[in-house]
C-alpha cells in the first residue's frame, strides 16, 4: 500500500470535515474535535493544518454566504477531495488490518 503520510491532527481535521460536510468550516471542525475526541486545538492551529491539507490537494474551500452573525463576512468552507478521501480511506484500511492482528493478549499490560 502506497499512501501520503498524514499526523493524527490531519487525519482528525480530514474525519472532521467528511462528517461535517456541507458545513465544515473552521470552528465547527475545532468543536467537532473536541466533542468527539476531547482534543482542543486552536483555530490558528486548525487554519495551518487545513491550508497545509490544501496545499497538498486534499481540500478544497470556498466562501459560503455571509451573515448578520458574522458581521457580514463570509465562513471559508472545507471539502475533501477524492485524492484525500482516498487517502483516509487507506489509513483506514491499514489501521483495520493492523488491529486485525493483535489477540487480546497482545493487548495486557504487564
Amino acid at each position: 500500500m502506497n499512501f501520503d503520510t498524514l499526523s493524527v491532527r490531519e487525519e482528525m481535521i480530514l474525519l472532521a470535515i467528511i462528517s461535517l460536510q456541507p458545513d465544515a468550516y473552521a470552528f465547527a471542525i475545532k468543536k467537532a474535535i473536541k466533542d468527539e475526541v476531547d482534543l482542543a486545538l486552536s483555530l490558528g492551529t486548525i487554519h495551518t493544518i487545513l491550508y497545509r491539507l490544501e496545499n497538498r490537494g486534499l481540500l478544497k474551500s470556498e466562501l459560503g454566504g455571509s451573515s448578520d452573525k458574522r458581521g457580514g463576512r463570509s465562513k471559508r468552507l472545507f471539502i475533501v477531495t477524492s485524492r484525500g478521501r482516498e487517502i483516509v480511506d487507506q489509513i483506514q484500511s491499514a489501521r483495520q488490518q493492523l488491529w486485525s492482528n493483535i489477540s487480546p493478549q497482545n493487548l495486557s499490560i504487564e
